[in-house]
């Protein structure tokens, strides 16, 4: 890649400990809105399921409820 040669000349700067707690306060930060994410999810998971049980019900009850008059015909 174009430029990739240069990359030797550069000195990288030694890390200060200003600069790694700033490093982990952003990394906490991070950690923490996952969690949160995450958190949000597993209701939206188990909201999910119990429509989803729901609505299975229904259906259930409905054919249980409504017989196909086709067969009634026959």
């Amino acid at each position: 890649m174009a430029g990739d040669e240069r990359l030797d000349e550069i000195i990288p700067t030694p890390p200060t400990l200003e600069r790694l707690e700033e490093i982990v306060s952003l990394a906490e930060q991070r950690c923490k809105r996952a969690k949160h994410k995450l958190d949000l999810a597993a209701g939206e998971i188990i909201d999910a399921d119990t429509a989803l049980e729901r609505a299975k019900a229904a259906r259930t009850d409905w054919i249980a409820n409504n017989p196909d008059p086709q067969l009634m015909m026959l």
